[in-house]
């Protein structure tokens, strides 16, 4: 199953964060620009656009599917381009939901902004 179908599963405790190997192996699914920062335990992509009005359009759909998914990631905008940062608050490091959220993402911008 591909991580953009899979449901992010709540998390209320502490969960140890996945293994470098799976986190390089999902990774490797995602999107171009998807990569690991401070020392791989967050997930972060740098989307571009040609105005404000477009990354806030993005924004606003990311904030539905994090509340979908009840998974909520860092989000930076400003004009022209929205960051995101996600990881896993309850273990300070990644989870499989982290990639699922970014698969998700990734989804919602190739939907917006077909090539």
């Amino acid at each position: 199953m591909d991580l953009k179908d899979k449901k992010c599963i709540p998390c209320s405790s502490y969960i140890p964060p996945i293994s470098v190997e799976e986190k390089t192996k999902l990774l490797s699914t995602l999107g171009d620009g998807w990569e690991l920062t401070q020392d791989g335990s967050r997930l972060r992509k740098s989307f571009k656009f040609k105005n404000f009005k477009k990354a806030l359009e993005f924004t606003n759909e990311i904030g539905k599917i994090a509340e979908e998914e009840k998974h909520h990631p860092e989000i930076h905008l400003g004009w022209g381009h929205c960051d995101i940062e996600t990881w896993t608050h309850t273990n300070d490091n990644l989870l499989e939901n982290d990639f699922i959220l970014a698969a998700k993402i990734e989804e919602i911008f190739k939907r917006l902004f077909p090539s």
